[in-house]
């Protein structure tokens, strides 16, 4: 089944939004081939730093302008940290190579756009 993209109306039309949701179903998706034990210790941790990078990016968009590159900055460094324990779940053999691979490309991406905004929000102060 596909997932739609949110309405024009909804709140999470914002890009940046929408791929920490997609982000976020895949990654329960791969967490539950994790061994039990480390779904309830690494999982819940990689689910609980993608929810604050949500709440993050929404802060980071209703934020002042003069706010705002610190949103985005502690959102970099979240998704930067996400890489390292997807990374640390391959190494472990959590997680099958190619649920990996699809992860890590959402994570370039996320990266590429918070970086590609804080460096418009610095060229904008």
């Amino acid at each position: 089944m596909e997932k739609e993209k949110p309405n024009k109306d909804s709140f999470q039309e914002t890009p940046i939004i929408y791929h920490l949701s997609m982000l976020y179903e895949n990654a329960r998706q791969a967490i539950r081939s994790f061994p039990k034990h480390e779904r309830y210790s690494l999982g819940e941790k990689i689910e609980r730093l993608i929810l604050e990078s949500i709440e993050l990016a929404v802060s980071a968009n209703i934020a002042t302008k003069y706010e705002r590159e610190n949103y985005l900055i502690r959102l970099g460094a979240k998704i930067d940290v996400l890489k390292i324990i997807f990374r640390l779940a391959l190494g472990a053999k959590f997680i099958e190579f190619s649920k990996y691979l699809g992860t890590e490309k959402q994570l370039l991406e996320l990266g590429k756009m918070t970086g590609g905004w804080l460096r418009f929000c610095r060229a904008h102060s």
